[in-house]
């Protein structure tokens, strides 16, 4: 996955940083957990190409700037906090010549519905260029009567820190980062999203400070993780759902459900990305052909994994539709 994150002049240190942080912290640890989950890139762009200043005064390095094509090659776009700490200045951050250019490209991103991403007073930048319009969305809880009173059309949801509806995904207030960023993890596997929460969170002393940050672990489904952590270990071979099951402790019934609920598929369709991802894995990083790789991933043919490669293919666009609406 390759994900962008915005770098606005005067953001909030902490809102870009621990997006950063979370991300390249999955990154690194992916080759740890299973080097064929498929890899996360994170660039930085801004609107000008040279270091953009934070609140704090950290000089941010800049990849490329907003109206860079490589901008195209992103597969989500994340808006952190904006460097402002009340609602007056939130919407006076909102009408600076840079914040609205960025609305602008925000915009066209989304009626080609590519995805994005906002947390805190980020996803004021959202709704202010109508993305959100009839769509579900949260945002920092001390923001939200200001958000319901400029933006009546979205439908505010303040009682989930991460909400996404179709391409678009919001998180709450500052701490709500580090969630959204899990999130995107998640999408990619949710073994990597789980070891990642823990790398981070390793330090379990009590601190009121970090008791926001735990929304991935405590709300992490065990049954989805293991059952991912078991298939990947088995996906040269005919996996059997029941056999799966059995093996992480639960039923094959149980564990349809989770999935169902959880990801909105089934654990056969499960099974089939991890192969396709392992598949494509191989054909970037070897010089194997389909048919040596097909039975590596647990196909009879080089047919069967080319049909199972673009029916892949054909989901991954589909998701990036704006028509399609998933409320996780």
């Amino acid at each position: 996955m390759r994900i962008g994150v915005a770098a606005i002049m005067g953001g909030w240190d902490s809102g870009l940083t621990t997006v950063l942080d979370v991300l390249r912290t999955a990154e690194a640890a992916r080759e740890r957990v299973d080097r064929d989950i498929p890899a996360i890139s994170v660039q930085v762009a801004a609107a000008v190409p040279t270091p953009v200043p934070t609140q704090g005064g950290l000089l941010v390095p800049i990849d490329f700037t907003f109206d860079d094509a490589r901008m195209d090659q992103l597969d989500v776009l994340v808006v952190p906090a904006i460097g402002a700490n009340s609602p007056p200045g939130v919407i006076d951050a909102l009408m600076r010549p840079d914040i609205s250019g960025l609305r602008a490209r925000l915009r066209d991103w989304a009626d080609e519905g590519r995805q994005l991403a906002a947390a805190c007073t980020g996803t004021l930048l959202l709704a202010e260029s109508g993305i959100l319009n009839g769509r579900r969305a949260t945002t920092s809880w001390w923001l939200s009567t200001e958000f319901q009173r400029r933006y009546p059309r979205v439908e505010l949801d303040m009682s989930r820190m991460v909400v996404r509806d179709g391409h678009i995904t919001t998180a709450g207030a500052a701490f709500a980062h580090i969630d959204l960023a899990i999130n995107l993890v998640a999408r990619v596997s949710s073994q990597l999203a789980e070891f990642t929460a823990a790398t981070l969170l390793i330090d379990q002393r009590p601190a009121r400070s970090v008791d926001s940050a735990l929304g991935y672990l405590s709300t992490a489904d065990r049954l989805i993780t293991d059952f991912e952590t078991w298939a990947r270990l088995h996906l040269a071979e005919p996996i059997s759902v029941a056999d799966g099951a059995a093996a992480i402790g639960t039923t094959r019934r149980t564990l349809e459900r989770h999935i169902r609920q959880r990801l909105g598929t089934t654990p056969n369709a499960l099974v089939q990305q991890m192969r396709a991802e392992r598949a494509r894995h191989l054909q970037r990083t070897t010089n194997l052909t389909l048919a040596k790789i097909a039975p590596m991933v647990g196909y009879q043919s080089t047919t069967a994994l080319r049909k199972a490669l673009n029916a892949s293919q054909g989901r991954d666009n589909a998701e990036a539709q704006p028509s399609v609406v998933s409320h996780n």
